[in-house]
């Protein structure tokens, strides 16, 4: 038996596939956009019981490309379609097959083989071509409303090469997604040369021969966590994993054991976008604006893990599906990893007779990792057992890169070789949490330290307390990290109290973050609108689900975020829903090339008066030794 937020199965995915073909919404030019679990209402999932039948319901996102029209069907698992509406001017997201079938109209066009030849490459299967939306203003002579890519290219001088270490810069097309037109080759005056400097990163290839002794961990009785389905139960915590196309790793229903009373802490929690403005004004460069959340369906290039290489120790992996353009179902074993991993001293402390007591932390782990084009990141949730959940992002993979003049001035862009650049650019992740504080309703408490004023209560100087602010609307609820005061935000339950009196909370404490260097006007700055505050936050709706709203591909902007709160809706005693925006400036360092060692981001959400005392001081102590 299906729990109600339990992702949708292969089987399940075929049987709506097959229900689409069948009412004529799927084939030919009607393509398959995305395929998604419609999650029930929250009151619903809260009210049923195992053993109780809630219909399973997906959501299929269509393109219908002769029509140039976005339709949004729901259908019934093991029955019809309920409902279907249209959602004109809306553009669908990028599909593979889209982007494979606009590779192979590129590498067919005459165009394109003089220019290549005009490079001395003859040998078309020696370039390297992707496909990436506009994040920049569409060329004058080319319609705007049709569905546009452009594809920068790169050179494999040999069968393994690091195709990155060989931009071919100067050289672009644009080509239209739904008739595979080739509509322009760009091709500019002066280009730069070729880098030929390779990149070598493949251990046949470097050797790498620095080794330490292996590493093994291993727990002899197996793992402390146990797996009914994707539910899952850890120490004092339960939750439900799962997974959607568009977003990925999505952590549900996130509760702690108090004493014997489950109390639940988040409903719903995942990263809804991740957008990547690019900094440099070569041509190769200013377009590159991605959503790659929003745009190109980030849960599609989830890898498969492997033991001993992605996760260490005793894992628990769950598979997943996703369903292609076609409606084809596609199954990712190994998509998400499970386990625990020791992570040093959870607290000690030497009292004055010298008895230690000292505890070890261990945390949870539940992550994935994705593939797009160059980039890897990997989303990892760590549970810990004082009550704290942290999220961490990790970046990796290979920078992106153009080519200049080499020793002329790259403002705008890390010189990695001769004549090879990597442009300055930002990841900027938006995390959705939907946070059920005791069960809620909850209020936003934005908290902050401020120093006394001289006199009775400072006679020192150094004294200090602090201001708290209840955000009540959502206008006073866009907010912005202030190290200078220290600030973080709390979601507090009015409704309960802690043992001293005090609502009970959890707070959002920001890790590192970024500002966006594009301007508010500029084609991404309006795409992306939900960048330029740090904190959002929102009454809790079903329609409200992806902060640059549901199509941000060429949309003219506006949409999401700014367009909701624009409505300053009351924040006070709600289902709320906090957006927090975060991420890295990526100025990139030769160091990073030819692969780029792990750079994290990321946030934490810590009890404040949700407990009567620290819980981890019930944790039973590692071992004799350690008494």
């Amino acid at each position: 038996m299906s729990h109600p937020l339990d992702p949708l199965s292969a089987a399940e995915l075929g049987e709506v596939c097959a229900v689409l073909r069948a009412e004529g919404l799927l084939g030919g030019p009607r393509l398959l956009s995305m395929l998604q679990l419609e999650e029930p209402p929250k009151d619903a999932v809260r009210a049923w019981q195992p053993g109780e039948t809630l219909p399973r319901v997906a959501r299929a996102t269509l393109w219908d490309g002769a029509e140039q029209l976005v339709r949004i069907a729901l259908v019934e698992v093991g029955g019809g379609v309920l409902n279907v509406q249209e959602a004109p001017g809306a553009l669908a997201s990028i599909l593979a097959l889209e982007c494979q079938r606009a590779k192979d109209a590129v590498l067919r066009d005459e165009r394109l083989h003089a220019a290549l030849a005009r490079r001395g490459i003859t040998d078309l299967d020696t370039v390297h071509i992707e496909a990436w939306s506009f994040g920049s203003e569409v060329p004058k002579g080319i319609d705007a409303t049709r569905r546009l890519v452009w594809t920068p290219m790169w050179l494999r001088p040999e069968p393994d090469s690091n195709v990155y270490a060989h931009p071919i810069e100067g050289l672009r097309t644009i080509v239209d997604l739904d008739s595979c037109e080739v509509l322009r080759v760009e091709e500019d005056e002066d280009s730069p040369p070729i880098p030929m400097t390779p990149g070598p990163y493949r251990a046949d290839q470097t050797k790498a021969e620095v080794r330490l002794r292996d590493l093994a961990i291993t727990q002899k009785d197996g793992p402390s966590f146990t797996v009914d389905g994707w539910g899952i139960r850890w120490e004092r915590w339960r939750l439900r994993v799962g997974f959607d196309q568009r977003e990925g790793l999505v952590l549900h229903d996130v509760r702690f054991d108090d004493g014997g009373r489950e109390r639940p802490i988040a409903y719903r929690m995942s990263i809804a976008e991740l957008v990547i403005p690019y900094g440099d004004k070569a041509p190769g460069a200013q377009r590159k604006q991605a959503f790659d959340t929003g745009e190109f369906s980030l849960g599609n290039f989830t890898n498969s893990l492997a033991l001993g290489c992605d996760c260490l120790g005793e894992i628990v992996y769950l598979d997943v599906a996703v369903a292609d353009a076609l409606g084809n179902v596609r199954e990712i074993p190994q998509a998400i990893c499970m386990h625990e991993e020791d992570y040093g001293i959870l607290w000690k402390h030497t009292d004055q007779n010298d008895h230690v007591e000292v505890r070890r932390s261990r945390r949870f782990v539940v992550s994935s990792i994705v593939t797009v084009n160059n980039y890897e990141y990997g989303y990892f949730w760590y549970l810990y057992q004082d009550g704290s959940i942290e999220f961490e992002a990790k970046l990796t993979g290979i920078v992106l890169t153009t080519a200049g003049e080499p020793g002329a001035p790259t403002p705008s862009a890390t010189a990695l070789e001769p004549g090879l650049l990597a442009p300055y650019h930002q990841h900027i992740f938006c995390a959705r949490l939907d946070l059920d504080i005791d069960g809620g309703p909850n209020t936003l408490v934005e908290v902050e330290s401020e120093p006394l004023p001289p006199g009775p209560l400072n006679p020192e100087g150094s004294s200090y307390t602090l201001r708290q602010t209840v955000l009540t609307r959502e206008s006073t609820a866009q907010r912005e990290v202030n190290p200078f005061t220290g600030r973080y935000w709390k979601v507090v339950n009015r409704e309960v109290t802690g043992h001293l009196g005090a609502p009970v909370a959890y707070k959002l404490v920001p890790g590192r973050v970024t500002w966006p260097m594009a301007s508010p006007e500029s084609v991404i700055g309006r795409r992306a609108g939900f960048m330029y505050h740090h904190l959002w936050a929102t009454p809790n709706r079903r329609d409200e689900r992806y902060p640059a709203g549901e199509f941000p591909y060429q949309h003219p902007g506006g949409a999401g975020l700014p367009e909701w709160t624009a409505a300053d809706r009351s924040l006070e005693d709600t289902d709320l829903v906090l957006w927090h925006v975060f991420g890295t400036n990526h100025i990139p360092r030769v160091e990073d090339w030819p692969v780029m060692s792990v750079e994290r981001t990321g946030f934490m959400l810590l009890p404040v008066g949700f407990f009567g005392r620290n819980p981890g001081i019930d944790v039973a102590p590692p071992g004799s030794h350690c008494h």
